[in-house]
């Protein structure tokens, strides 16, 4: 962004704006400092976004799914809703998934975050975010070797499901519609009905 000041008929010379960007460290210093102390926040791609109130259908939404997982994958994965997930790929990520499923035991993540190594799939619940889940989730993912990401697109009732991480995106892209379930990778053989 330029910003060019006028003062007194005279034009000053533009100023170049550009956004602060985060390291890990720092966003950690603020935060045991309390500044984030009543807020949910995430640090990606070096930028600290407040996550906003969610909405009754994505509330809804979150709880119905995550009851559906637990459910399904009790002894076989750990399923934690809005827990948080550090990416370690340059830059650092500091996110907390709508869902995500992950190795068990669930015991291992008393005394540390989860990081990437330990997510087998991560479900981010869409309507205000959906722009920022299809892009800059979607790269942190990806770049992070997430094996599998599930954005539920609540404004069009549809399941995108990316797999097989390159690079910044997927290699593969599928989407559900409401009525046609939807196994993960790790559980091929366990059908889940995702639609709320």
């Amino acid at each position: 962004m330029t910003l060019a000041l006028e003062r007194d008929s005279a034009v000053l010379p533009a100023l170049e704006i550009a956004p602060r960007r985060f390291t890990f460290a720092e966003f950690e210093r603020m935060s045991d400092a309390g500044l984030f102390a009543d807020e949910h926040v995430e640090l990606l791609d070096g930028s600290v976004f407040v996550k906003g109130m969610q909405s009754p259908r994505h509330s809804y939404a979150i709880t119905t799914l995550t009851e559906k997982m637990l459910f399904l994958f009790q002894g076989k994965a750990s399923v934690a809703a809005q827990v948080p997930l550090l990416l370690n790929a340059p830059p650092p990520d500091f996110l907390e998934p709508d869902i995500m499923l992950r190795n068990l035991p669930t015991s291992s993540y008393a005394t540390r975050s989860t990081t990437s190594a330990d997510v087998l799939l991560v479900v981010e619940v869409s309507d205000s975010t959906l722009e920022r889940d299809q892009n800059e989730k979607l790269r942190a993912y990806a770049r992070n070797n997430i094996p599998e990401y599930w954005i539920l697109n609540l404004h069009l009732q549809q399941l995108e499901v990316r797999r097989d991480p390159s690079g910044e995106d997927y290699l593969e892209t599928r989407k559900y519609k409401v009525g046609q379930s939807v196994a993960t990778l790790e559980f091929a053989d366990v059908p889940l009905e995702w639609w709320v």
